[in-house]
């Protein structure tokens, strides 16, 4: 009898053991989660499920990832958490709370812009649109400095070499010269007005280019950098490198506050992950918040918008369009501007090849004249008394003159409206943007709203 108790021990230990291995070990609260099969699912952009891919890279144990993959953690959700890992790639990310493969929390690193305000991104993803023109700095990206190693240093008599456009054959022998190959189809951009790099689309090798007291540096953006998130209700703290001291905060993430699932993702290139770890925490603790400045002000924000079904729109009859659709307003709903007077189409339509048109009532005390300041995401036509006061296009590389690096800033547009006593009707013709098929959405505000609702 006691033999059989011992064995039924034995087993029951084992089995336990078995368990601990399976879900990975826990330490100091936080629970290490190793990549295999059995733990993670691997996808790829079509949603088909992979094998696991596993790397060794200095040392490190990593999973690698290729573009338009994720890994989910298995059977798990999180609700209010902090995760920690190390990370090694250009744009590496991770998506948290997902309700499922197109709708989720996102945060991602540009790790080729460490140092600078936009080093950091957050998004919130519907639909699986990746909204980063919308969401922008201070409040949705944040500066961070990631590890760099210097590839080669040139002389800076190869100054004039470094011009935008392809890379000419003294820069290519002098890199190959140091043991870089770049082909003959590379070129030279600029990120930064003191940044710049030189980019194979061969072989996808990119290298910074800084200029130093010591000469031209080549460096390489790719480089293992250590990452610590604290989500808590409907904040978010990041620490880069330093785990004790946030470098990037988000006060109020825009999706529903709600449990759902961890995701590692690549967006456009290979990345490795390695020391993957989880843990719950409580509601009740405190993030910790990066100073972001004063808020924005928001009371002038145009915030109350009916909306029609999405659309093909007509690019050569488009006003006869907007005239049908005005006349009969078929299934219009009405949405409402965030707290920062952006409306994101993404969170009600999904097909960014479609066209919506908008309509916001403003009602004055008296006629007056006011500037209403705006911007949009893609194509935006604008109409007010049956008259056409903007049609233009967005681009993620404006030229020098529109934009902020193409992002939505309110201040980047601007027309005159010329109210009548009583209610006036804006119209706003938006179309998605069909090439990235990542943007949709617009702000506006009028600079002064004494004698001025909206109905």
């Amino acid at each position: 009898m006691r033999t059989n108790s011992l064995t039924i021990l034995i087993f029951a230990i084992l089995i336990s053991t078995l368990s601990c291995g399976q879900q990975g070990q826990i330490h100091n609260g936080k629970q290490y989660i190793p990549f295999s099969n059995s733990l993670w699912d691997i996808y790829d952009h079509k949603d088909s499920l992979l094998s696991i891919h596993v790397v060794t890279d200095e040392g490190k144990q990593a999973l690698r990832l290729e573009p338009g993959q994720r890994a989910l953690v298995k059977d798990r959700n999180f609700k209010n958490f902090q995760v920690e890992f190390w990370t090694k790639g250009l744009t590496p990310g991770i998506g948290f709370r997902m309700q499922d493969a197109k709708n989720f929390e996102y945060l991602y690193l540009r790790a080729a812009k460490g140092g600078y305000k936009d080093a950091l991104q957050y998004v919130p993803v519907h639909g699986g649109n990746l909204p980063w023109q919308l969401y922008n700095y201070p409040k949705y990206e944040g500066k961070a400095s990631f590890p760099r190693k210097q590839q080669a240093l040139l002389p800076i008599s190869f100054k004039s070499d470094i011009v935008k456009g392809g890379a000419n054959e003294n820069l290519l022998n002098a890199l190959k010269n140091r043991g870089l190959v770049f082909s003959k189809t590379s070129f030279i951009d600029f990120m930064e007005e003191d940044l710049s790099y030189i980019y194979d689309p061969e072989t996808s090798k990119v290298l910074g280019i800084r200029f130093t007291e010591k000469g031209i540096s080549f460096l390489e953006f790719k480089q293992w950098i250590q990452v610590k998130i604290m989500v808590v209700q409907d904040q978010m703290s990041v620490f880069i490198e330093d785990m004790d001291k946030p470098v990037f905060t988000v006060d109020h993430l825009k999706r529903d506050d709600l449990g759902g699932g961890i995701s590692l993702i690549s967006s456009f290139d290979p990345v490795l992950f390695s020391d993957f770890s989880v843990a719950e925490i409580s509601d009740t603790t405190k993030p910790q918040n990066v100073d972001k400045g004063n808020p924005s002000d928001t009371e002038e924000f145009l915030k109350t918008w009916h909306i029609s079904q999405p659309f093909a729109k007509d690019s050569t009859n488009f006003k006869s369009q907007v005239d049908s659709i005005l006349k009969h307003r078929v299934k219009f709903k009405t949405v409402l501007a965030d707290e920062d007077g952006l409306i994101n189409i993404s969170r009600y339509h999904d097909d960014m090849t479609k066209t919506v048109v908008l309509t916001c009532n403003l009602v004055s005390d008296s006629d007056r004249t006011v500037l209403m300041n705006f911007d949009y995401a893609d194509h935006l036509v604008v109409l007010f008394d049956s008259k056409i006061r903007f049609d233009g296009g967005m681009d993620f590389r404006p030229p020098a003159d529109k934009g902020v690096e193409g992002r939505v800033i309110v201040t980047d547009e601007q027309v005159p409206l010329e109210l009548k006593k009583g209610s006036n009707e804006l119209v706003f013709m938006l179309s998605g943007d069909a090439r990235q098929q990542f943007n949709w959405g617009f702000i506006a505000k009028l600079n002064n709203m004494e004698g001025i609702s909206i109905e």
